[in-house]
C-alpha cells in the first residue's frame, strides 16, 4: 500500500486550517475592494479639482515684480499743449507705480538708485479723420532733475503719407539713477495743431528696473 498524502493541516486541529483561510481570503478581497474605491476617489478628485495653470502663476509674479520696481504712466490730457506734461495712472488698463518711485502728476521720483531703463512714446491720432488736412511737427523730450539734463528725445512728422494712420514714435535708454532723481518730459510743436491730439493709451512715460550694479555692456 502507498502512504496517504501529506497535509499541512494542525495535526493537533485538523479542521482548522481550512475556515482560517478562507477569512484571510475574504479579508484580502475587501482590503483591495476598499483600496481600489480609495484610489479612485482621489484620482477623480485630482482630475476635477481646478488647479492654478503655470500661466497664472507667473503672471501673478511678473504683476507683483511690476507693482514693486518698475512704473508705466499715459498722459494725462491728450490736448497737444507745448509745456510740461502730465502723468497719469487712472482710466487706462497697464500702468502702474511701484514702490520704488513717488509720482506728483508732472514727475516721477526715483526712490532707490540703481540702473534704470528709461522708455517714453508718443502717439498721434486724428480727432476727426474726415478732415484731418492739418501738417505739423510734435516733439517730446524726458528730462531729468531741475537742470533738465534731456535723456531722450522723441519726434513724429504729421504730413500727408501718415495722416490716415496714427504717427508714432519709441525710445528707450538705460541710465543709472540716484535716490531723488526726477524725471519729467516736455512738449513742442511746430504751431499750434488741434486737429490732432495725443492717443493716451499708447502716450507713456515709464521705468524699468535693472539692478544695482552695472549690467554687462550697459548703454549710457
Amino acid at each position: 500500500m502507498s502512504p496517504p498524502p501529506v497535509r499541512s493541516e494542525d495535526p493537533e486541529n485538523p479542521k482548522s486550517s481550512t475556515p482560517r483561510c478562507r477569512s484571510l481570503d475574504y479579508c484580502l478581497v475587501i482590503s483591495m475592494v476598499l483600496l481600489t474605491l480609495v484610489v479612485g476617489s482621489l484620482c477623480t478628485l485630482y482630475v476635477f479639482w481646478e488647479k492654478p495653470s503655470f500661466g497664472s502663476i507667473v503672471s501673478e509674479q511678473i504683476h507683483s515684480y511690476e507693482q514693486e520696481r518698475n512704473v508705466q504712466l499715459v498722459v494725462d490730457n491728450p490736448a497737444l499743449i507745448n509745456g510740461t506734461l502730465e502723468w497719469s495712472k487712472n482710466g487706462v488698463e497697464n500702468t502702474f507705480v511701484g514702490q520704488y518711485f513717488k509720482h506728483d502728476k508732472q514727475e516721477l521720483v526715483v526712490q532707490e538708485s540703481g540702473y534704470y531703463f528709461i522708455f517714453s512714446q508718443i502717439t498721434l491720432k486724428c480727432i476727426h479723420p474726415s478732415r484731418c488736412q492739418e501738417e505739423g511737427a510734435v516733439s517730446l523730450t524726458v528730462l531729468k532733475n531741475v537742470i533738465k539734463e534731456k535723456i531722450l528725445n522723441l519726434n513724429v512728422h504729421i504730413n500727408h503719407s501718415n495722416m490716415k494712420g496714427q504717427p508714432s514714435s519709441f525710445s528707450g535708454i538705460g541710465r543709472y539713477l540716484t535716490e531723488g532723481d526726477r524725471i519729467g518730459a516736455e512738449l513742442q510743436t511746430s504751431h499750434k495743431i488741434s486737429q490732432w491730439q495725443f492717443e493716451r493709451e499708447r502716450t507713456v512715460l515709464g521705468l524699468l528696473w535693472i539692478s544695482r550694479i552695472p549690467p554687462l555692456e550697459f548703454p549710457e
